[in-house]
């Protein structure tokens, strides 16, 4: 359940951040998430390299680091159609 909320929480502040302004809400989300998403990445090919004790809760939280973002950027296209300043 804590999963969950950290989603919706990082969710939430993804939205707010773009609807208060759409080019540093959009910058902040897919750096954020692409870090996340790397690091995610990484530590996946390291635990298959060489198994650790990391607890599979990391690698929940880290999902939600990247997953959050994506899906806020996707909600925000879709509900508004695009980003403003790409637009001539």
């Amino acid at each position: 359940m804590n999963y969950v909320l950290a989603f919706l929480a990082q969710a939430v502040l993804y939205l707010v951040c773009l609807v208060l302004d759409e080019y540093a809400g959009m910058l902040f989300a897919m750096i954020i998430g692409s870090i996340c998403g790397f690091i995610w990445v990484v530590s996946l090919i390291v635990e298959l390299i060489e198994p650790s004790r990391v607890a599979k809760a990391y690698y929940r939280y880290i999902t939600t680091g990247w997953l959050a973002p994506a899906s806020a950027l996707v909600l925000y296209v879709v509900l508004r159609g695009g980003f403003e300043w790409m637009r001539l």
